[in-house]
């Protein structure tokens, strides 16, 4: 590894815990309160919580250089819990961006996602999880109705705006970063923790051909002439994860070993046009690295990012990885 991806995990690393996603993103349902002594559905939690994890590192793209990937992710409760004992009502905000430092001319930083969402939760189980410290709890299960919208916030919308920007930000592999993407969903997800410490996250999304913010969507135009141009419904909506242990992959804990508490996620990506014509998969093995946790991660398939979400890419990294915050 080189000096510039360790230099950068530690500059990340503190920007990011100064903070009060990836393909595998999830919320884990972790709350940062001490758990009840009974392990029963508590009545209160904080207002402002993590969402997506927050993460932090070095990725390679084959059809990019590589920069330096950063996910930023809370969410805010909206009504008091007392009202709601077993439903709360969120407003989410996960960001992407990714900071081309020695990739590209003039290291700029370029968003790649901004996905604001207004999500109701029910929470089905009367039980929660303990961390292993005990300084926070997990919801056993959880299931999420939500309204939501996502962009990469760029400018390029015609033809010619692409052949200025290519101009001024050749060569194409460059430009196309600039292409603008977005659309308004639904979603569904549905999350449980089971008692051999394994879970399973499952969502749908249903990309909406006009919404209440993006308007029309915006997706692969005809002028970008690519043959690998599709929807983002072929490629996209209906996933599946799974993480074994979850006492691992959802807690850090403080701990003076070398490398500690291994975990494995695995994720299955389609669309919902024509299921599995187009499938994306994923791998992350987590550990601690002393009390730091990371991540070392492949995939192959779609979504890499927004702008060229049709493209299959193989892609691999290694991140910095905070469930919470």
């Amino acid at each position: 590894m080189t000096v510039r991806p360790l230099v950068t995990f530690a500059v990340i690393g503190f920007a990011v815990a100064a903070v009060p996603r990836a393909a595998c993103a999830q919320d884990k349902g972790v709350v940062n309160r001490e758990a009840p002594p009974d392990n029963r559905l508590p009545v209160s939690e904080p207002i402002l919580q993590p969402y997506e994890p927050l993460t932090g590192g070095e990725t390679w793209d084959n059809d990019d250089v590589p920069y330096l990937d950063v996910n930023l992710s809370l969410k805010i409760r909206l009504l008091p819990a007392r009202w709601t004992p077993r439903s709360r009502l969120y407003f989410a905000m996960s960001t992407r961006f990714g900071f081309y430092w020695g990739s590209r001319p003039g290291s700029p930083v370029i968003g790649k996602s901004y996905n604001p969402k207004l999500l109701w939760r029910w929470l089905p189980s009367d039980r929660v999880y303990p961390s292993p410290e005990g300084a926070s709890y997990q919801y056993v299960q959880y299931l999420d109705v939500a309204y939501a919208h996502e962009s990469n916030g760029q400018l390029v919308h015609t033809q010619d705006e692409y052949q200025k920007q290519l101009i001024a930000t050749p060569p194409a592999q460059f430009t196309n970063q600039f292409i603008h993407r977005g659309w308004d969903y639904l979603e569904l997800a549905w999350r449980r923790r089971f008692d051999n410490d394994l879970s399973v996250f499952l969502d749908g999304k249903y990309f909406l051909a006009s919404g209440l913010l993006q308007g029309p969507e915006d997706q692969y135009h005809s002028w970008e002439n690519n043959p690998e141009g599709k929807e983002r419904k072929a490629v996209d909506g209906l996933s599946v994860i799974a993480e074994f242990p979850s006492s691992s992959a959802d807690f850090a804990v403080n701990s003076t070993r070398l490398l500690s508490r291994p975990n494995l996620t695995l994720k299955y990506l389609t669309g919902y046009r024509t299921p599995f014509e187009f499938s994306t998969v994923r791998a992350e093995l987590g550990f601690q690295l002393l009390s730091l946790p990371l991540a070392v991660w492949a995939q192959r398939g779609y979504m890499s990012d927004l702008a060229m979400y049709y493209l299959r890419v193989n892609s691999f990294g290694i991140e910095m990885r905070f469930k919470s915050f």
